[in-house]
């Protein structure tokens, strides 16, 4: 049997998923998508996702335990915006370890409460124990109306890719050892989708170039984007050069981005356009989805068109 490393975390995503509940009955969208989807209160569907941190991976312990409480439920929130839907309740679990001040825990659930408090998310449970390594362990719920909830698996050929924000950030601020918290578009993606604007959406937790291809694979689409196109984060750049690393690298592969990934008919560009500007969201065009056939490409900064290689951080690599 190959170890996990070799194994990697998609294969293992796939066959929990592939031995898991399909969408029948009250649950309507299982394993593939950000969120699970449920049947809720009429005329509404219940969203429910959880996320985990992970001393070491996704964070260390002499960056702020504030900032790292706020990271860890604003990562879990972004997979409820992703659907475009509206977060409501949290239930943080966490295992620390024994050794570990006590202020660094308090400061922890001060930052998971700050950022709840800025979602309109209520703590309502969770559990402690204790850990060789700290863990943090988010789930949130939350809900939407009927049918107007974004899938990775809606985008239609000739779709328009967009991005919200500017990509690299997460990358760069672990090199730099510090917490990047996103800025999440609940609220403009909520409306977009409501208005019908949105085919298909992801949340940049892995990476671009994963999430372009979680998109394609869900959709049954081949994709384009151009790299001179994606938008990098102010600080990307220098931080890169530090590192003796390409910025474009970061916001391709880093990951913790957080940002969201949507498609778009060419029809209702303009609109979603008009909407991003009213709610103060930058949003960015990076491509055009395609028939399968194509493959997923990418035009490089010297113009050339070459497959888009899947680098999205994998945990067990």
């Amino acid at each position: 049997m190959k170890q996990l490393k070799k194994f990697g975390e998609f294969n293992l995503i796939n066959y929990i998923k592939n031995t898991s509940a399909k969408a029948k009955g009250l649950l309507k969208t299982g394993i593939g998508d950000d969120t699970a989807v449920f049947a809720g209160r009429p005329g509404w569907v219940l969203l429910a996702t959880t996320d985990m941190l992970a001393e070491g991976v996704h964070f260390l312990t002499e960056m702020p335990a504030k900032k790292i409480g706020e990271k860890a439920l604003l990562s879990s929130v972004s997979d409820i915006a992703a659907m475009g839907g509206k977060p409501l309740y949290a239930l943080i679990s966490v295992g620390l370890r024994k050794n570990l001040p006590a202020g660094f825990a308090l400061d922890l659930f001060a930052g998971i409460n700050k950022a709840a408090g800025s979602c309109g998310v209520k703590i309502i449970g969770g559990d402690t124990v204790s850990a060789k390594t700290n863990i943090i362990n988010v789930v949130v719920l939350g809900e939407a109306k009927n049918n107007k909830y974004a899938l990775r698996s809606g985008a239609k050929e000739k779709d328009f890719i967009l991005v919200t924000g500017t990509l690299g950030n997460g990358a760069a601020a672990f090199l730099d050892k510090k917490i990047y918290l996103p800025n999440l578009k609940i609220s403009f993606a909520a409306r977009a989708v409501e208005k019908g604007l949105i085919n298909a959406m992801i949340d940049i937790s892995d990476g671009l170039s994963s999430e372009v291809h979680h998109l394609a694979k869900e959709s049954g689409l081949g994709a384009f984007i151009d790299l001179k196109a994606v938008p990098l984060g102010p600080a990307v750049t220098k931080t890169a050069a530090r590192a003796h690393k390409q910025p474009y690298e970061l916001a391709l592969n880093g990951g913790e981005d957080y940002e969201l990934l949507f498609t778009v008919a060419p029809a209702k560009l303009g609109k979603v356009l008009t909407l991003a500007k009213n709610s103060t969201v930058k949003v960015t065009v990076l491509g055009v989805m395609r028939n399968k056939k194509h493959g997923v490409k990418i035009a490089g900064l010297d113009g050339e068109l070459k497959a888009l290689i899947r680098k999205g951080y994998d945990h067990f690599a």
